[in-house]
């Protein structure tokens, strides 16, 4: 019996030993799996508006694979890791800029060997301390951007000497001109490119017979009219002394450059202004022209974040570029740590990575040096001169496959990619380029095939990607078939409709026939095209009725929800999850009462005759025509795409000016006013409109406070009880 107790209890601590154990394991799991997912992927998410992004969580597209530290390097105590480039053969060659070598790892990205001199043919070492750029060419050509010695040099995979790029003496290079490269790049032809620290002038260019040509690419300094304008005022009244005391405007200078297969050369510019950042990234032509669609494209993040502890903000500052052959172009950003993949179209694919310049873990950074890219194994190669590592970054088989979507999708072979994006799609419903480009998918195979289901389902992919190009391309498709189908009912019922408008019009013409017969409701539907004779009958008769301007301002305030809710997909930016009623409602009834308020108290001031009715009831009656503008609108914009709706435009002008005009008119009749005193007593209109609002914004402000004062006292009486 006891050694069945024994053997009971033994069982039983086991068991509870285990069940320990199960809380610990859960947790160690957990760690583990965070500590692989050091960062986080995301990208943009283009909202209704089509200018405004949200961030959006991604699937990975790039894993941190393998993360080489100074161990591995073999690094001394004065390495510092700067920069790294893979050859075409896959071997990546790894710039040691403090220990002065150049390591070499293989495709496993093993370290193989290294060397840490250069040898000159007589004999002679050069060393490379401090560099800051390396570049292997074609021919498997070594160059190393040798900064604090003022050269470039080339050499051949042993560490041999074949030619050293020093300062050119030529007349093109201006004087002072400090040579300190930073980073080289050489094309398929033989062009070498060498970037030299602070210099605005762009690359130095280098021809395959080593021939000095001049600078390449610069930066452009942007230009407001504000400062034009300055610029023209001190050409023609500043004196010599005082133009040498100003500063002078200069463009950014180039922090990095890469040349692809095709021989296009890639740049980046590091921190900017709000005005430049579209210049950030930029693909250059053999004539230095940047030929990416970058116009108004932020490459940088949205928001800046601010750092909590230092209380700084931290700026972008895009310091590495890589591209493939495909287009895409890779970014590094030294304060947040975060690579940056753009497609061809400068649309953001990805980001991933981080550390905000404390990254101690995998896939995250402390100062990133350069970005490099394996365009054999689609590696992404990020080099870190603070922590003396290389971290590869593996692209993911979803990335795989959503570049090669991508890449399909821009040349045109959408229905190749059709597979691939509902692929994407099924495993990353936030991946907003999959709707774009399975719409476009459907598109064309409806207009190839004359197949009605596959253009409407364009038509609902667009609209939840917010495509509105392919919509209207698919709608138009949609629309002729319609019309095509419909033709007859249509000629007749618009025959029909036009005569009998032309009866109605000579009927009661003829027989002076009047189809209203009460005076008010018939001074208000006449007002379009008699405002003035109108206007006065209204003063002289007193023929003013609240109930019909109140149905024109409610009729404004519907109106104006329907352009927003009911226009065309292709026109309107309707988003329902921000959209605010209230906000519209001050904005149509809250104006009316606004002016009608505040006219009232300026013109009785200055001698106008007008009462508050008749007031209000010229600016209700004044409305008429942004009400048929309105629902015209509504109409024209679900029956026709943007390159058919030029005059929307005209239509949208037309009636704000004749609704000003009949304002005008109706201010000048019932205040008796000359057309000198209505200006004036408009602008004093406007600025007292401004005041009341002022005045009706600090009370709020002053009854918040209140009521938060209030609050705070009422909750420290309840703690003393």
């Amino acid at each position: 019996m006891k050694k069945i107790q024994k053997l009971l209890l033994r069982v039983l601590v086991c068991a509870l030993a285990v069940l320990m154990l199960v809380p610990t394991i859960g947790v160690s799991a957990e760690l583990s799996k965070t500590d692989e997912m050091s960062y986080e992927a995301y990208t943009y998410w283009y909202e209704f508006s089509g200018h405004s992004r949200k961030i959006v969580a991604n699937k990975p597209m790039y894993n941190t694979g393998k993360v080489l530290t100074s161990i591995d390097l073999e690094c001394s105590g004065a390495s510092t890791i700067e920069d790294s480039h893979v050859s075409i053969s896959g071997i990546t060659y790894v710039l040691d800029g403090g220990g002065s070598r150049v390591i070499t790892l293989d495709e496993d990205y093993n370290n193989e060997v290294a060397f840490s001199y250069v040898l000159d043919k007589d004999g002679s070492k050069l060393y490379f301390t401090k560099a800051k750029g390396i570049f292997v060419d074609d021919d498997e050509n070594i160059y190393i951007a040798d900064t604090y010695h003022g050269r470039v040099i080339k050499c051949d995979t042993k560490g041999n000497l074949i030619r050293l790029y020093t300062l050119p003496d030529s007349h093109l290079i201006p004087t002072g001109f400090n040579y300190q490269p930073v980073k080289v790049a050489v094309d398929h032809k033989g062009y070498v490119y060498i970037l030299s620290n602070g210099s605005y002038y762009g690359a130095i260019l280098y021809s395959p017979e080593d021939e000095f040509l001049g600078f390449y690419g610069s930066n452009d300094v942007p230009a407001t009219l504000v400062q034009a304008f300055t610029t023209l005022w001190n050409r023609l009244f500043m004196n010599n002394a005082k133009r040498s005391e100003m500063t002078r405007s200069l463009p950014y200078t180039f922090s990095d450059l890469w040349v692809d297969h095709e021989g296009f050369v890639y740049t980046a510019t590091g921190t900017t202004n709000k005005m430049s950042e579209s210049s950030q990234l930029k693909r250059l032509n053999p004539g230095g022209t940047n030929i990416l669609p970058s116009s108004g494209v932020n490459f940088v993040e949205e928001n800046v974040m601010s750092d909590p502890i230092k209380k700084t903000a931290r700026f972008q500052s895009l310091i590495g570029v890589a591209a493939d052959d495909d287009g895409f172009m890779y970014a590094i950003d030294a304060h947040y740590g975060r690579v940056y993949v753009f497609d061809a179209e400068c649309n953001m694919i990805t980001a991933f990575g981080g550390g905000l310049k404390e990254g101690n873990q995998d896939g995250t950074f402390y100062n990133p040096s350069s970005i490099s890219y394996n365009y054999a194994t689609q590696d992404v190669i990020i080099t870190d001169n603070s922590q003396d590592t290389v971290t590869v970054f593996n692209i993911t088989e979803h990335g795989k496959l959503l570049k090669s979507a991508q890449a399909k999708t821009i040349v045109g072979d959408y229905e190749e990619a059709m597979e691939e994006w509902e692929q994407v799609l099924a495993v990353d419903r936030n991946c907003q380029m999959a709707y774009a480009g399975l719409a476009k998918a459907y598109y064309v195979m409806g207009e190839t095939g004359n197949n009605a289901e596959y253009i409407n389902k364009a038509i609902e992919l667009s609209k939840q990607g917010y495509d509105r190009e392919t919509y209207a391309l698919a709608f138009k498709s949609v629309r002729t078939e319609w019309i095509r189908q419909n033709f007859t009912w249509i000629i007749i019922l618009a025959v029909l409709l036009i005569a009998a408008v032309i009866f109605l019009l000579v009927y009661t013409t003829k027989h002076q026939v009047r189809l209203i017969k009460n005076e008010r409701i018939h001074l208000a539907t006449t007002m379009l095209t008699h405002p003035f004779d109108n206007f006065r009958e209204i003063k002289e008769k007193g023929l003013t009725s609240i109930p019909i301007c109140l149905v024109i301002i409610a009729l404004y305030y519907v109106f104006d929800v329907m352009e927003t809710t009911l226009g065309g997909f292709s026109f309107t930016y309707f988003d329902p999850s921000s959209y605010n009623a209230l906000l519209i409602l001050a904005k149509t009834a809250g104006l009316v009462i606004l002016w009608t308020v505040a006219n009232w108290g300026v013109c009785t001031l200055l001698g106008g005759k007008g009462k508050m009715k008749e007031i209000f009831t010229v600016i209700s009656y004044s409305l008429i025509p942004s009400l048929i503008g309105s629902v015209v609108y509504v109409v024209c914009t679900n029956v026709l795409v943007p390159e058919e709706a030029a005059f929307l435009n005209i239509l949208t002008v037309i009636c704000t000016g004749y609704t000003l005009l009949m304002l005008a008119a109706g201010s000048i009749i019932v205040h008796d006013f000359s057309l000198g005193r209505f200006i004036w007593t408009t602008i004093l209109t406007l600025l007292g409109c401004a005041i009341v609002v002022f005045l009706l914004i600090a009370v709020a402000v002053l009854l918040q406070q209140t009521g938060g004062f209030i609050a705070t006292i009422y909750s420290e009486i309840l703690k003393l009880f």
